[in-house]
């Protein structure tokens, strides 16, 4: 019986940390439009009233989910956002740049976005 416990007892626990890496590697799938809707519009509005937290850790992010031919210019207009301080110049410049042909032509397109990004986000609501 001692046995038979223990098993189960090694069982359960490699259950517990698979589950535990696997949900924390695991991303959500929506779209730029819906993420941006989401969570880029409200973190927006915190940072207008000074909490800046939550647009900058989305700007750090926002070039994963561009095209792989357009990411280091999302890089740079997200970079130099940060550095300036004016992280809403970011979402002029890109929308400046790209909104038109993401509007039209990848608005349905996916995109994978951390959960891990989406908690933090959550929470600093």
């Amino acid at each position: 019986m001692n046995r038979e416990l223990k098993f189960a007892s090694a069982i359960l626990t490699f259950l517990l940390f698979t589950s535990v890496s696997y949900s924390q590697s695991k991303t959500t799938e929506t779209t730029l439009h819906d993420f941006m809707e989401d969570y880029t519009k409200p973190a927006s509005k915190k940072a207008k009233k000074g909490d800046k937290a939550a647009l900058e850790r989305i700007l750090k992010e926002v070039p994963n989910f561009a095209l792989d031919d357009q990411k280091a210019k999302w890089k740079e207009i997200s970079d130099a956002a940060i550095a300036s301080g004016d992280l809403e110049s970011s979402c002029k410049n890109c929308h400046k740049e790209y909104k038109k042909e993401y509007k039209k032509s990848y608005r349905k397109r996916p995109i994978q976005v951390p959960n891990e990004l989406i908690s933090f986000l959550k929470n600093s609501k």
